[in-house]
């Protein structure tokens, strides 16, 4: 992150009534990449970039995002709410790990997932992104900061694969 971004997202992370926002904006942004084309493009006026903010977003983000597209931000936008996210779990003393599974883990699983990874990192709490993953053909990857747990099938059978052939 530059000090931009970082900038922007503790600005968000202290403006009232944004938390339920911040997600709904993303997915928005994320879904629709012609937004943020849209809301950097300098040949379109600013007041109708203003106008389709008004009508997208909750009036709790609309000053914030319209700072962010007047200085130019906006294409960073997502990297914005990453930040925010961080700076957000940081605040809460919350570790962030993201699971990627092909079979979703029952509750049990999800519990002891949790347990684990608040011990590994020392958090009391846990926010745990999950993503399906057919490719995996069976097992999980779990994504913790830097460190990858890599407990897929997909990967068993390339090791395998590369020990036979070594003999």
């Amino acid at each position: 992150m530059n000090q931009a971004e970082t900038s922007y997202a503790t600005v968000l992370l202290n403006m009232p009534h944004v938390t339920e926002a911040v997600p709904d904006a993303e997915t928005a942004f994320q879904t629709c990449p012609q937004l943020v084309d849209a809301l950097s493009n300098p040949t379109i006026p600013e007041a109708e970039k203003f106008t389709v903010i008004d009508r997208v977003f909750p009036e709790s983000l609309r000053t914030f995002l319209k700072v962010v597209c007047r200085n130019g931000q906006i294409r960073s936008i997502l990297d914005i709410f990453s930040e925010y996210h961080a700076l957000e779990r940081r605040q809460r003393d919350c570790a962030h790990a993201v699971l990627e599974y092909v079979t979703p883990l029952t509750e049990a699983q999800l519990a002891a997932m949790k347990k684990m990874i608040c011990a590994k990192t020392g958090k009391p709490q846990v926010q745990l992104d999950q993503k399906q993953n057919p490719a995996l053909l069976g097992g999980f990857i779990l994504h913790i900061g830097d460190e990858t747990y890599d407990r897929s099938m997909r990967t068993t059978v390339r090791n395998l694969q590369k020990s036979l052939i070594r003999r």
